[in-house]
């Protein structure tokens, strides 16, 4: 009798445990989910306060263009993942882990600050950048002739730039650094491949001549396309097929896949191709096409909702 009777007592101490253990649950996620809708909220004051500067229009209840886009991916979609993969030193553990091999460019050495940096350790042709934005790059062809003190100063002052503050959000999650790579030439044949949902879709490549540059658009079989976006389209120029196009998009197609959208932009050299970076917003958004029917066909594979992706 005593027995069944501290055993019912038992039962009911478990079943109260049970349903505090559950309210606690349900709790936790509320105030993650307040906290998340609150840093959404901060996210889209900002972005649409910065766009609103440009004289650009933003509204959530009607997202057409690649752009708008790009920009709701900005507000909703800026995880640390995008923070990890966006970071120039973790990228190469990502195509590790992706693609089985480390296509990165070599990083010869990694520093916390410009002071670490000891230019007998490095070849005579190599890269300094810092990991944490775009365009933070010092090309080194001779090293007898850096000036070292003037290199370190921008890269010092280039370390304390949030990049995500201006609206690409993903990048605040980047622990700085400064790393040197290896110097693979100055002219490279580079191809910027516009994913959805883990399936390459368009290509774009850069052309210089004569002091212009020209963007021209090509689909997954090489037709060159009409989009006349960021710059002119070549009027006449026939950029050859890659050697290595194919592997490119399978390389492409494998990065991408955990991401709405990406693009992934690879290097061709004489017998390889290099992984150069993840950009998550091409432009910061301001991707230009001077007809409103490209921005729409660049857009349109992407869906946006309220769904939450992360709460991270």
């Amino acid at each position: 009798m005593f027995q069944k009777k501290r055993s019912k007592k038992s039962a009911f101490l478990f079943l109260i445990l049970k349903i505090i253990f559950f309210l606690l649950i349900i709790f936790s996620l509320n105030q993650l989910n307040s906290i998340y809708n609150a840093k959404i909220e901060r996210r889209y004051e900002y972005k649409y306060h910065l766009l609103k500067k440009y004289n650009r229009k933003y509204n959530e209840s009607n997202l057409v263009t690649f752009d708008d886009k790009l920009n709701w991916l900005m507000i909703h979609d800026s995880t640390k993942l995008k923070g990890k993969c966006a970071d120039k030193i973790l990228l190469h553990k990502f195509s590790k882990f992706i693609l089985g091999k480390d296509y990165c460019n070599k990083i010869l050495k990694i520093y916390n600050n410009a002071n670490e940096i000891n230019l007998t350790e490095l070849p005579d042709k190599f890269v300094l950048k810092t990991n944490h934005g775009s365009g933070f790059n010092i090309i080194v062809t001779n090293k007898s002739l850096i000036n070292i003190d003037k290199a370190k100063k921008m890269l010092s002052d280039w370390m304390k730039i949030d990049y995500g503050s201006g609206g690409e959000f993903h990048y605040s999650y980047i622990k700085r650094k400064i790393f040197a790579e290896e110097f693979i030439g100055e002219t490279l044949k580079n191809y910027k491949f516009l994913c959805y949902y883990g399936k390459p879709k368009y290509v774009y490549v850069s052309i210089k001549e004569h002091g212009n540059k020209y963007r021209n658009f090509y689909d997954m079989d090489w037709n060159l396309l009409p989009f006349v976006c960021l710059s002119k389209r070549h009027p006449t120029y026939k950029y050859e097929k890659p050697k290595f196009f194919e592997l490119m998009k399978k390389m492409a197609a494998k990065l991408s896949k955990r991401f709405i959208f990406v693009r992934v932009d690879l290097y061709e050299l004489e017998n390889e191709v290099r992984l150069g970076e993840l950009t998550f917003t091409p432009m910061a958004a301001f991707f230009h096409c001077q007809k409103l029917e490209d921005e729409i066909t660049l857009g349109k594979d992407i869906i946006t909702n309220k769904r939450t992706f992360s709460i991270i």
